[in-house]
């Protein structure tokens, strides 16, 4: 069954025979017409290079006519995702293409998807289309390295704004319609190509000589807090400008929040696409502010690093996502809005070190045969390995050098494709060092090493050991920090940097300190394994440590010994309860201690140890939230009450809290949080269930307060709702957008429901594969990983997930990467759950 990706030995048979890439492409829209009609003009020069045809990437309904150098053809090759030319009717040199067609909109959240506002009932428009989408909405050769301009004009309501990668070069208006001729674009890939249409509520700004423009649907334009977003922008600019060394390219910048997106956000050139989650309609933690501002830089860096110079395929992918994760980080933490950046980073690492210990890693450079491929490697080895690695580099050979390393890059490679020796090779040129040599051990292999202090009378030394899956050690340039107390304060006694070498590196101490912290400032990506010496320094001691960068560290490594299995979650969860009462700093709180604390109680604990502690967490977060500090702190204790709410007076607490009857300072009960609790409500049986969801309906009529209804209802634990939902999800006929349903499956399952829920185990397993066979990928995606029954026996559950994976062959590649990572996380925790037996 031919599916819809593309092969890197087709991409490059095609960058042999094409050259020189123009589109020409007319779009005709409307209110209602769920398809729309288009024409695109594709010129280009031809080589056959011993190809008897030429393919074009185009998924349509319909082709109404097709001409080659303007002699119309009818008996052209046409299958569900390519167009095949005959070579016989191209001639060596310029050719044109001209098609006209009919196609349909998509609500999956890319290709061209359409959004119909239930509050207004305006409709929304926009494309995503990286790796491989471009060619739903137009015939292209879609791949990276055949770099195209396009010249766009698209006919539509008068009232509607047209967002694309360049300005309006002239409009005119004839009765309730308007043709926009957009000006010709500058040179870029097909991925990166972007419309975004609707009425749209806008705002206007400017960088420099740069015009920069915000956009969102006009029923959420009461939430988005623009000027916020605009001085982060200006923060980004002035940062690249000056550190790439190179002027902006594009000439204008707008940033749409669009409905449905399936990502945080996508790089199109000079037009931005962000998920809509970035529209706060309440208030958020300070981490989650400081997510979208780092998403808003990781998007510019890619104007420059992805868009301006981009990656000849995908096997390559990190250039741009490790690259922009990296950078991002670091250019926050050199302005003034988010100095502290670098800390939380570390938080996003964690995404890497599980990834990177599944059997499923793969080096940060992949091999990427196909699209599916590329699509898979949007990963934690991507984005946030990559991104630790170049920061490990960047303390190897020094920030002046490795900046100096990407300008060269840059400016050799100005609007051309690259491969990983080109970056590495201006690396080297910067530094002096031989970084090709230092990248074999980086970025082609797999696997977090772990350091170990091993410490006596006589020797002080780190030993390095290699992780489970290779025996690879690597070179290390890593901060150590001495510490001591002083009248019961912990305090450092000597710090310096250690270069790590091999299974034992010698390290000698200046001073008597009681505990050595190994990658103080997290230079380096790796595991530190504490003694038992040091687990008591930290009991006793950590909060008196005055740096919470250091404080993260400690936690965030001592969560990767609960992982391993080398520290009882108990233990973790008695450190949280002793220091949580105090901890001065509401980040620290929330991202290391009660994050992990939901964590650990809803995974790594036995049912037994599970009601304990939700018990304790549940008193914990009470008397916290009592004491009425500042809504930083309060919205964290509130997260974690209500995870942990699961005995009946809990829940009686909860719905009180609802009502008002239960109130705390500084603690607002906003819609989100109606919403939360309702569900939580909905799952344990509430017996007004169904008139909860409709009041909340009631003062959330848009369609976010759609969705949370729908995952409201799917929370009931009636085996009839649930049999009705879960046809909706596995139906064949797909009604309601990806988003809408991705909603309803996060509401499925239940560890309250898993008695009731036991045949649905059987019920996934029954569906998988045809999911992945007749669903897009991000739908599969979805299904298979929310809704995999994890919340059921681990045991058997593993034992089901293997004997899929065993007795079925050929699965899709995403499925079955899906199921073997589940089954890793599987095997990761039941030691666990054993060894509270």
């Amino acid at each position: 069954m031919a599916t819809n990706d593309l092969t890197r030995k087709q991409a490059e048979t095609r960058k042999q025979q094409i050259s020189n890439v123009k589109y020409h492409i007319n779009l005709s829209l409307n209110k209602t017409d769920l398809d729309y009609k288009a024409q695109t003009i594709m010129h280009f020069d031809f080589n056959d290079a011993g190809q008897d045809s030429l393919m074009i990437d185009f998924i349509t309904k319909e082709i109404t006519s097709l001409s080659v150098n303007g002699k119309e053809v009818t008996d052209y090759n046409k299958d569900d995702y390519w167009l095949y030319i005959p070579s016989s009717m191209l001639t060596s040199g310029s050719n044109e293409i001209t098609i006209h067609y009919t196609n349909t909109y998509n609500n999956t959240g890319s290709g061209f998807h359409r959004f119909v506002d239930s509050e207004d009932s305006e409709v929304y428009i926009h494309s995503d289309f990286e790796p491989y989408d471009a060619h739903r909405l137009f015939p292209c050769f879609d791949q990276p390295d055949l770099k195209a301009t396009y010249k766009l004009t698209v006919i539509g309501p008068k009232d509607w704004a047209f967002i694309h990668n360049t300005n309006a070069d002239k409009e005119s208006v004839e009765g309730n319609y308007k043709t926009i001729n957009f000006k010709e674009t500058a040179l870029f890939s097909t991925y990166i190509f972007a419309l975004c249409v609707g009425p749209h509520q806008v705002w206007s700004d400017q960088y420099k000589n740069i015009p920069m423009k915000i956009y969102c649907r006009k029923s959420l334009a009461k939430y988005l807090d623009a000027d916020n977003i605009f001085d982060i922008t200006k923060e980004s600019f002035e940062f690249m400008e000056e550190y790439f060394d190179i002027p902006y390219p594009y000439g204008k910048y707008d940033q749409i929040f669009v409905p449905e997106f399936n990502f945080g956000a996508m790089e199109n050139v000079a037009c931005v696409t962000f998920t809509e989650h970035y529209i706060f309609r309440s208030k958020k933690l300070y981490n989650q502010y400081l997510g979208r501002s780092n998403t808003v830089f990781h998007e510019m860096v890619h104007m420059w690093f992805g868009n301006l110079v981009t990656m000849k395929w995908w096997n390559d992918l990190w250039l741009n996502e490790s690259f922009a994760d990296y950078l991002s980080y670091y250019a926050m933490s050199k302005g003034k809005l988010f100095p502290d950046s670098f800390e939380f980073l570390l938080n996003r690492k964690e995404w890497a070190y599980m990834q990177d210990q599944l059997s499923t890693t793969h080096p940060i450079v992949g091999s990427a045969v196909d699209t599916a491929d590329a699509f898979a490697s949007f990963d934690g080895i991507s984005y946030s390995k990559g991104a630790s690695v170049l920061k490990q580099l960047t303390y190897f050979i020094g920030e002046e050098k490795f900046r100096n390393g990407i300008r060269i890059y840059l400016k050799k490679f100005y609007e051309k494709n690259t491969v990983l020796d080109d970056f590495l090779s201006c690396m080297s040129e910067a530094s002096g060092i031989d970084i090709i040599s230092w990248s074999k051990k980086w970025l082609e292999t797999t696997g977090v090493n772990t350091l170990r202090l091993d410490m006596s009378e006589n020797s002080c030394f780190v030993k390095q050991l290699p992780s489970e899956n290779n025996n690879e050690l690597r070179s290390h340039a890593i901060m150590y920090e001495g510490y001591d107390t002083d009248n019961g304060k912990a305090i450092i006694k000597e710090s310096g940097k250690l270069f790590i070498k091999g299974n034992k590196t010698d390290l000698e101490l200046k001073s008597s300190s009681k505990f050595i912290l190994l990658n103080a400032q997290d230079h380096d990506y790796v595991k530190i394994r504490f003694r038992d010496e040091d687990l008591q320094f930290i009991f006793n001691n950590l909060n008196s440590i005055e740096d919470r960068f250091t404080q993260r560290i400690i936690w965030g490594n001592l969560w990767q010994m609960l992982r391993d299995n080398a520290l009882s979650p108990m233990w973790y969860l008695e450190l949280v309860e002793k220091f949580a009462d105090i901890e001065k700093d509401p980040t620290v709180l929330q991202g290391q201690m009660l994050q992990k604390a939901s964590g650990i109680k809803n995974v790594y604990l036995t049912d037994k140890n599970r009601q304990l502690w939700s018990e304790r967490l549940y008193d914990l977060s009470f008397e916290n939230l009592k004491k009425g500090q500042n809504d930083q702190f309060q919205i964290s204790w509130f997260d974690l009450l209500l995870n942990c709410a699961e005995s009946e007076k809990s829940i009686q607490d909860i719905r009180m809290i609802l009502d008002g009857e239960i109130t705390f300072n500084n603690l607002t009960i906003d819609q989100e949080k109606r919403w939360d609790i309702v569900t939580k409500l909905c799952a344990y049986n509430s017996q007004d269930s169904c008139d909860l969801i409709s009041k909340e309906e009631d003062g959330d009529p848009g369609d976010l307060g759609k969705k949370r209804a729908f995952m409201a209802r799917v929370a009931m634990p009636n085996i009839d709702v649930k049999s009705e939902y879960w046809d909706m999800f596995v139906s064949s006929k797909q009604e309601h957008s990806s988003a809408f349903l991705r909603y309803g499956m996060e509401g499925f399952f239940w560890h309250k429901q898993k008695d009731m829920l036991q045949p649905y185990a059987d019920k996934y397993f029954d569906n998988l594969k045809n999911i992945f066979e007749t669903k897009d990928v991000h739908y599969s995606s979805n299904y298979s990983a929310i809704l995999f029954p994890m919340t059921m026996n681990a045991e058997k559950t593993l034992n089901q997930t293997e004997n899929f994976i065993n007795t079925n062959e050929n699965l899709p590649k995403l499925c079955k990467k899906g199921l073997i990572e589940n089954a890793d996380h599987l095997k990761r925790r039941i030691p666990i759950l054993d060894s509270q037996k």
